[in-house]
């Protein structure tokens, strides 16, 4: 989060709980500010598109391409996200579970060195593949 963000985030649930808060901003001041009360969701949480497989994929060979290895770290945002994902459902798909990681994409994904099971890769001294 940015610094502007985790200002208001902190700014609406202090408003609410902490009656100090109060005191330092009224709540005419935070909203000519341009401060909205009452929201509960992300306003862009509709906009956001959803991304198809190939195009995580996609964005997994640009990764691979830019830093030499594909073990994305699961906190980096969508690609990470979406990389844990696979894992996930790979694990389903050798349960023999439903999973939305087909045979193919699995095939895909080890053609270009994805590890699907992540425990253990980073040791002490361990550097990027």
């Amino acid at each position: 989060k940015n610094g502007m963000s985790s200002f208001v985030e902190q700014s609406y649930y202090s408003y609410h709980s902490e009656p100090y808060f109060r005191l330092i901003f009224s709540k005419s001041q935070l909203i000519d500010l341009g401060f909205v009360f009452g929201v509960r969701k992300p306003l862009n949480v509709g906009s956001q598109k959803k991304v198809s497989w190939e195009e995580r994929y996609g964005e997994l060979l640009e990764f691979k391409e830019e830093h030499g290895h594909v073990i994305v770290p699961q906190k980096s945002g969508p690609l990470g996200t979406w990389v844990k994902g696979q894992r996930t459902g790979y694990k389903k798909m050798k349960a023999e579970k439903k999973s939305p990681l087909t045979a193919d994409k699995a095939l895909k994904l080890s053609e270009i060195g994805f590890g699907f099971d992540a425990s253990g890769r980073w040791n002490k001294g361990d550097k990027a593949r």
